[in-house]
């Protein structure tokens, strides 16, 4: 009888998996024991940041290097190499199919940016050109790379308005007002500068500590922001990419006060008064005690909401570039 009783609780226990020992290292199949999963977000996020730096690099820093003036050749190789390192980092970056398509479109810009400052250095095809044509040049194309890192890493879009407001009050003071004194000093023959690097590779630095402190500022604002004034699915449209950080939170049917709301909102984006469309928009977007808005609702407020903020985002770096470039009409050697 003991030994029934032993062998119906064997057969009742679990089966524990057959383990197979394997005489060789090759043979063990270590990815059936210890799954990896690609491109999750820790992933994309050190591919992010490996391919922004090594596009920075390329596009920024490394034409440094070159005989001045620079050869038309490689300078376009290196910021072509800088602009693809670029769009491959906006491709994996962590965020929502929505903003890699926005700061790939900003990407974009800076490439456009980029070939009008080399056809402008390295070539006679533009014409006489002056410092404050080339400052505002680089001021734009710079403002677009910062854009389109705030798109893949931030998702307020009063962080993004807040910053790039901070980066035009910078730009605007330091090329307008520093960087002409700073050229005095630099070089006494103001026909020299072509054949130095330094008034280049001060610019290019100072943008970039520039741009430093103002991805921390960013990183610090965000949190506040959302915390403040929580806006779920901002640019995206419900169920595109997956759901979204409010999901959760049930759908209430639009009231009349959210609904108008939102018809002003569409009605001042369409005249063009951006600011006045952002506040509604957010306003409208609020999540409450009764849920959210429906989804309907939701997609139209966000569509706004991207729409007001890119496009005062663009009229706010061309403002400041129209400055820069009219502040400095000293024009620069010719070729």
């Amino acid at each position: 009888m003991g030994a029934e009783a032993d062998r119906a609780r064997a057969l009742d226990a679990p089966r524990l998996p057959r383990v197979e020992r394997r005489t060789t290292w090759s043979g063990d199949e270590v990815w059936h024991t210890w799954p990896l999963r690609w491109a999750d977000r820790t992933a994309r996020s050190l591919l992010l940041a490996a391919l922004g730096i090594g596009g920075l690099a390329a596009a920024y820093l490394l034409p440094l290097l070159l005989h001045r003036p620079p050869a038309l050749g490689p300078g376009i190789t290196l910021r072509a190499i800088g602009v693809a390192l670029l769009l491959l980092a906006a491709f994996v970056a962590p965020a929502s199919r929505s903003y890699r398509l926005g700061a790939a479109y900003c990407v974009v810009l800076h490439a456009v940016g980029t070939a009008a400052m080399v056809l402008m250095v390295a070539t006679p095809l533009v014409g006489p050109t002056t410092y404050g044509m080339l400052d505002a040049v680089e001021f734009a194309t710079f403002g677009a790379l910062l854009v389109a890192w705030l798109l893949v890493r931030m998702r307020h879009p009063l962080t993004i308005l807040v910053v790039v407001v901070g980066y035009a009050m910078a730009g605007a003071a330091f090329f307008s007002r520093l960087l002409p004194q700073l050229r005095e000093q630099l070089a006494v023959d103001a026909w020299a500068e072509q054949g130095s690097a330094t008034d280049e590779a001060l610019t290019r630095w100072v943008l970039i500590a520039l741009a430093l402190g103002l991805v921390l500022l960013a990183w610090w604002l965000d949190g506040w922001m959302r915390a403040l004034l929580p806006v779920a699915n901002v640019a995206e449209p419900p169920a595109s990419d997956g759901p979204g950080p409010d999901d959760a939170v049930s759908e209430r049917p639009g009231r009349e006060g959210d609904r108008q709301r939102l018809r002003y909102a569409v009605v001042t984006v369409l005249l063009g008064l951006d600011p006045f469309a952002i506040v509604l928009a957010i306003a409208a977007k609020q999540p409450t005690a009764h849920g959210r808005i429906s989804s309907d609702d939701d997609w139209w407020a966000s569509i706004v909401l991207a729409i007001a903020t890119a496009r005062l985002t663009l009229v706010l770096v061309a403002l400041t570039a129209a400055l820069i470039w009219v502040q400095n009409g000293e024009f620069r050697a010719s070729l």
